[in-house]
């Protein structure tokens, strides 16, 4: 399923066509959680989250005290985006579901330039 959800966000073009702006992209366990420690405070982000199977997934970005959650419903093909900055020398994405075994995730984190 995980393929599924990177599929919805056309990864494989996407990483070839953006690798100066990429911050992070890749797929979660759930529960699971990606950390990048090299990200300056003050990054402008565009996150695009996506998953596919039967349930729905929370995607929550977090850095210092910043922190944007989004409830994607898995069932419905379609990518979720919202712009995200940074507020500490830290950034994680986690993701969390109530189906785990029945979900799978992708996401993209890249800077608006």
């Amino acid at each position: 399923m995980d393929k599924e959800a990177r599929d919805l966000l056309n990864m494989t073009d996407r990483l070839e066509s953006d690798e100066a702006g990429l911050v992070s992209a890749g797929s979660l366990a759930v529960p699971g959680e990606n950390l990048d420690e090299t990200i300056k405070s003050g990054t402008a982000l565009r996150v695009e989250v996506a998953c596919a199977g039967e349930g729905t997934v929370t995607f929550t970005v977090v850095s210092g005290a910043a922190k944007t959650a989004k409830r994607v419903d898995c069932t419905r093909p379609m990518t979720n985006g919202f712009d995200f900055t940074t507020a500490g020398p830290s950034l994680a994405i986690q993701a969390d579901s109530p189906e785990e075994e029945r979900v799978g995730t992708a996401y993209t984190m890249g800077r608006i330039s």
